[in-house]
């Protein structure tokens, strides 16, 4: 009996216990999970934070400070010249963070927008995600775009394979279409976590026609025959045109333009997509590069470029010299790209301008107004407009100049410093746009031929892209100008007499760990072996697939 009662007692025990440790479990995975650990996050928020790698992967860091700015030749290296001189590196970095980070992020949000039928973010991050494959086709050529972003899928490939550029700009051409139809008839806001255009579905809709029409001109060839004034002894090179790597190219960009309430587009400077900063922690991501360095200046074919032209934005772009500072006249200098010499004499060389490295607030822009009407003038000198083509490209200029503040009729002062101090000097220079425009280098008019009409649009579109170095170097390849960067031999030249990179090396990452895929890729598109395959020593057989001319490869540096 004393056992039975003993065993009762255990029984009703455990039965308390249990009843018990139930009531503490009840809920016992809710209070384990730390809100600041959500294992599912709203869409926009994920949209918000692929924004950001994405603009501060292309428009910030090392691609455009070190690399493509420099190379592009609107800035230049004055200490650590390295990069200025095509000195390899490993661009694993350059070639990974978009697929890890901003089109990983892109993917679920697409797939959550898609779920919830929220078409006006879906198209948004479509738009984004073309941003995104275009920066990779447009520096690597081929990349992995079908068979990419599957380690998601229980059998989808860790080593996807690359498909061709074409393939790609086809496939992103699509996306975009895809995006217009998704954002016609509305106008309903989807939310401030859009840090481009605050959520606004009518100026989505116009970023995606307008990067439409820049991935169609890209693709849409130079049909023009044009003689290089070649530095030193070496003989003048003429180049000869280049079919239009997408022959349906300009029919497209006519179809758009032909139908705005079908293919809306920009407009003024108030649709330019770009990212304004509200300062820390959210600062421009030049600002946040250089506000504590002084090793990049401005170019100077870039200099050379604005002062021929009497150039106001040169007051935007450089600061005058810390000498003609101390001792003024104020004058701008830049430094020759790519010089055999450690670093510059500072003193007498230009750093990047106030607006431009030293203004945390500043915004940095993703495609404008004036890149459209640059495009559409080059559209029309195509057709043989020359009109439209004029007026297009009058426009570009004009769109420029605002949009950095140089308002016709107004005035512009120097400014100088750093992120710590910055004096606005109190000698004013007048902005006037017809008489810039009748500059006899800038006059439409004046153009000795069609050739050279396209010289001046191209040389304007560079000189509007300041800080935007990714497109800038892809139009740069493209188009063949400023013509002084295929004229001369950078003094210190990594690979000498080979001229300017025609594509960014692979990611040694894919060498070793998706090996058989790039290979295969290296052999489709000729890549050389030699020179880590970033120059094409055979003609055009290596180059990009939308660069369809070949650009002069100069053998005399020009050191001034």
């Amino acid at each position: 009996m004393k056992y039975l009662m003993k065993t009762k007692n255990i029984i009703i025990g455990l039965l308390i216990v249990i009843g018990l440790l139930s009531a503490c479990t009840k809920d016992f995975e809710e209070l384990n999970t730390s809100p600041n650990s959500p294992v599912d996050v709203p869409a926009i928020n994920i949209f918000t934070h692929a924004q950001i790698s994405s603009i501060c992967n292309e428009m910030g860091g090392w691609i455009q400070h070190t690399y493509l700015g420099v190379w592009c030749q609107q800035w230049c290296k004055i200490q650590y010249i390295d990069e200025d001189r095509y000195m390899p590196r490993d661009m694993s970095g350059y070639f990974n963070e978009p697929y890890v980070n901003a089109l990983k992020n892109l993917s679920i949000v697409i797939k959550k927008t898609t779920e919830d039928g929220n078409n006006r973010l879906l198209a948004a991050a479509k738009v984004m995600r073309v941003w995104n494959f275009m920066y990779l086709t447009d520096l690597f050529g081929d990349v992995p775009y079908t068979e990419a972003l599957q380690g998601f899928d229980a059998d989808g490939t860790l080593y996807p394979k690359y498909d061709s550029q074409q393939s790609i700009y086809t496939a992103l051409l699509t996306e975009l279409e895809e995006a217009n139809v998704l954002l016609t008839g509305t106008t309903i806001n989807f939310g401030s976590g859009d840090i481009v255009f605050g959520g606004d579905p009518v100026k989505w809709r116009k970023f995606a026609n307008s990067l439409k029409l820049r991935l169609l001109n890209r693709a849409a060839g130079t049909p023009y025959t044009f003689t290089y004034d070649m530095a030193g002894t070496q003989p003048d090179v003429t180049t000869n045109p280049g079919a239009a790597a997408l022959a349906n190219a300009d029919a497209e960009i006519a179809k758009i333009l032909a139908s705005p309430s079908q293919y809306p587009i920009f407009e003024s400077n108030d649709d330019n997509a770009k990212r304004v900063h509200p300062g820390l922690p959210w600062r421009n991501p030049i600002y946040n590069t250089l506000y504590s360095r002084k090793d990049q200046a401005i170019s100077e074919t870039m200099v050379d470029w604005l002062k021929e032209r009497v150039d106001p934005r040169i007051h935007i772009y450089a600061q005058p010299t810390p000498n003609s500072i101390a001792t003024p006249p104020l004058n701008y200098v830049g430094f020759q790209n790519g010089r055999a010499i450690t670093s510059a004499p500072q003193p007498s060389i230009s750093l990047l301008g106030t607006k431009i490295a030293f203004t945390e607030t500043a915004p940095v822009y993703l495609l404008c107004y004036d890149e459209v009407q640059l495009i559409i003038a080059e559209h029309h000198l195509r057709g043989g407009r020359d009109g439209q083509a004029k007026n297009a490209y009058e426009e570009g200029i004009a769109a420029s100049m605002e949009r950095w503040g140089l308002n016709d009729g107004g005035s512009v002062s120097p400014s100088w410093g750093d992120a710590f101090s910055i004096t606005t000097g109190t000698t004013s220079f007048p902005v006037d746009y017809s008489a810039y425009l009748a500059h006899p280098l800038v006059d439409w008019a004046a153009a000795a031929d069609d050739a050279h009409k396209f010289q001046r649009i191209n040389e304007q579109k560079w000189a509007a892209m300041f800080g935007q170095g990714v497109q800038a170097y892809s139009e740069v390849r493209r188009s063949g100008f400023p013509a002084r960067m295929f004229e001369y031999e950078l003094e210190g030249a990594y690979y000498p007499n080979l001229g300017l990179p025609i594509r960014l090396q692979y990611a040694l990452q894919e060498e070793t760990y998706n090996t058989d895929q790039l290979a295969a890729s290296k052999s489709a598109q000729k890549v050389e072996v030699s020179n880590e395959g970033m120059f094409s020593t055979n003609g055009t057989q290596s180059q990009m697939w939308w660069h369809t001319r070949k650009n002069p490869i100069p053998i005399e540096t020009d050191v001034r």
